[in-house]
């Protein structure tokens, strides 16, 4: 959300002064470059990466331990963690839900992935821009952070070839 709002600043401050030149050329010169990506991309680069195994790796043992020490309040915890979880990514990968706590492994990576693409700031989609405003897609750059194999990036292609789920499809899939 924080993105967003600087996002809206950013804007803001630099659409009425983003033509530069002189009165003999017509041409608008970029003033903000904008990365964006798609999120299923990222939801579906996280859930194939070694961050996601590490992370379910330290809640299986977690519950295992709850298990073997009879604290049935810290199972039944991690097993709502689990299914909530489940539940987040599901739509994250199929729907436009947004992946802010999915980047958050990479996030040191973002400044070189934005000077790399020559991009002022990265956010998930924009609605509408005026003069001076240019979009770069950022999405297979930010995709590789996360290392995919083959087979994510195969899916990740796929994924990105077709329309967002529309939310309220997905709600209670995830229970079947």
């Amino acid at each position: 959300m924080k993105i967003l709002v600087l996002l809206c600043v950013l804007v803001a401050i630099a659409v009425p002064m983003s033509v530069v030149g002189d009165s003999t050329n017509d041409a608008a010169v970029p003033m903000l470059r904008v990365g964006v990506y798609d999120t299923r991309a990222i939801a579906v680069a996280y859930a194939g990466s070694d961050f996601n195994d590490e992370r379910l790796h330290l809640k299986m043992q977690e519950h295992a331990q709850a298990k073997a020490d009879g604290d049935q309040a810290k199972v039944g915890e991690l097993e709502s963690w689990g299914k909530t979880q489940q539940r987040r990514l599901h739509y994250q990968g199929f729907a436009a839900v947004p992946v802010d706590d999915l980047l958050e492994p990479v996030a040191g990576q973002l400044p070189n992935v934005a000077a790399e693409a020559g991009v002022d700031v990265i956010v998930p989609f924009v609605t509408w821009t005026g003069k001076g405003v240019e979009i770069v897609d950022v999405t297979d750059e930010l995709v590789a952070l996360f290392e995919p194999n083959e087979q994510t990036s195969k899916f990740v292609a796929s994924i990105r070839e077709t329309d967002p789920v529309p939310i309220e499809d997905l709600e209670g899939a995830h229970d079947h």
